[in-house]
């Protein structure tokens, strides 16, 4: 019997995963955002979505404030430059308010969404519309070269997880397990047995 242990260490702390998040940004001219003023000109602003260094951000939709896609601008901060992104293109033929434009930023970097000051009076109703940008915020994919795989007719291979406290002694560890207020630091390998009998 063949047996091969996989040196995947993990101390217990470690094995929190980020879940999906769905975020919307909105904002618009009649008290949804702050006023901000840069390089571009005017601006109302959303608030900021942080995207985190082990993950990423996917625009999935977007609408423009007054149905003009140059009036709605993302801007991007990561790598410690700052530009603005217009995520609809302009529209054409019968997409009246443009077109979304493919994006995924890698973090960490943060969004803000941002809608033109038109200088309309504050209380116009031309002025409380919205403009919003939804992302799809996700973890990192694992990287392949530290995942185990079990090769296709691979024969009769067990994966067993197990866990220590000193990294000499080792038992199965339970899959789903919850461990509270553990006084000791849990560590975790993965054990692969192959040719295994049924």
């Amino acid at each position: 019997m063949k047996s091969l242990l996989v040196a995947c260490l993990l101390c217990f702390a470690s094995l929190i995963v980020a879940p999906a998040q769905v975020q919307t940004l909105i904002v618009n001219n009649y008290g949804v955002g702050q006023h901000t003023t840069n390089a571009y000109g005017s601006y109302f602003a959303s608030s900021v979505l942080n995207v985190p260094t082990n993950g990423f951000a996917t625009l999935k939709s977007a609408a423009a404030g007054y149905g003009v896609p140059a009036y709605t601008q993302l801007q991007i901060t990561t790598q410690g430059a700052t530009f603005l992104f217009q995520p609809l293109s302009p529209p054409s033929g019968n997409d009246s308010g443009g077109v979304l434009r493919p994006l995924v930023i890698a973090g960490p970097a943060t969004l803000q969404l941002l809608q033109v000051d038109t200088g309309n009076p504050r209380n116009s109703p031309l002025d409380n519309v919205n403009s919003m940008a939804t992302f799809d915020v996700q973890p990192s994919p694992f990287p392949p070269n530290k995942a185990l795989t079990v090769g296709a007719y691979s024969g009769n291979v067990q994966v067993t997880m197990q866990m220590s406290t000193d990294l000499v002694n080792w038992t199965p560890a339970v899959n789903a397990q919850i461990y509270t207020n553990s006084p000791d630091a849990r560590f975790f390998r993965i054990q692969l047995v192959t040719n295994v009998g049924p």
